[in-house]
């Protein structure tokens, strides 16, 4: 059963890696070999920054947003026990498989080999298709992974698994038993699953990629490591995140971040009206 476990984690691993490295044929039409640029960390870096200090730019509607997220995780919160009731009643080797194929899939782990994968694989083969990926998802995992990991200490929520309830919270504890809110594996899985799909066009690996969310997401419930409205907004933030980092490292793609701006150098001279102003660009 161990055996069985550990292929189907990696078939969902592979999944990601190869299937979407193939798609990268159809996507890059460029096929002269492109040197890895310079400003691929800057590029990194600044849409790391630009999406954790995005809630300083949000306009109302943008506050509307995040209200409706906290206002529908409070009701899924309703509903926490019955689910948690629910999964505690499945028990099968099956169910056991997809488990472990969930947990590992969400796992940091999981994210490096993604991020270095594609952006190695990028730089190896000189694909831009693949090392852009690579730059998208190492910036989306960072900017939610720093997030949840924040939350996850200063709520202190309880796991289902330490039979409290819901309800009990212990900010800023170092138990892990009161990191539930909001769930990292789903994070991580999500973040995958929402920039691998941004990068190709077949609507079937679009749906594969978040049906191995799915399994994550059912993973850590059948587990009892999570309740539902943990999912659902560790689920929302890697959203966002995936979502900033996607939009602003297309509006810098074609941009050298290091290259200084055109500065204009005034003249100011005599003339036979009396003096001239010119800018020279």
């Amino acid at each position: 059963m161990r055996m069985i476990q550990k292929r189907l984690t990696l078939f969902f691993v592979l999944l990601s890696f190869v299937s979407t490295l193939a798609n990268a044929y159809e996507e890059v039409t460029d096929s002269i070999p492109v040197k890895p640029k310079s400003n691929d960390a800057i590029r990194f870096a600044d849409a790391s920054i630009h999406t954790l200090i995005s809630p300083i730019r949000w306009k109302s509607k943008d506050w509307l947003k995040v209200g409706g997220v906290i206002g529908g995780t409070a009701l899924l919160t309703l509903v926490d026990k019955p689910v948690r009731s629910f999964w505690q009643k499945r028990d099968s080797k099956v169910w056991d498989g997809v488990e472990r194929a969930g947990f590992h899939y969400g796992k940091p782990y999981a994210a490096f080999i993604m991020t270095g994968g594609f952006y190695l694989t990028g730089v190896v083969i000189k694909n831009k298709w693949a090392r852009e990926t690579g730059l998208m998802l190492a910036a989306a995992y960072l900017t939610g992974g720093a997030v949840q990991t924040f939350m996850k200490t200063a709520v202190g929520r309880a796991r289902p698994g330490t039979g409290v309830g819901p309800w009990r919270f212990d900010p800023f504890s170092p138990d892990p038993g009161y990191h539930s809110f909001p769930s990292g594996h789903i994070q991580i899985a999500t973040i995958s699953a929402v920039i691998l799909a941004h990068r190709v066009e077949s609507p079937v690996l679009k749906a594969a990629f978040y049906g191995t969310a799915g399994v994550t997401l059912v993973s850590r419930m059948y587990s009892d490591a999570h309740w539902l409205s943990d999912m659902a907004f560790g689920g929302a933030i890697s959203w966002f995140c995936a979502q900033s980092v996607i939009k602003r490292m297309e509006q810098n793609k074609n941009t050298n971040l290091f290259r200084r701006k055109d500065k204009i150098t005034w003249n100011f001279s005599p003339s036979m009206r009396g003096f001239t102003l010119t800018g020279n660009f």
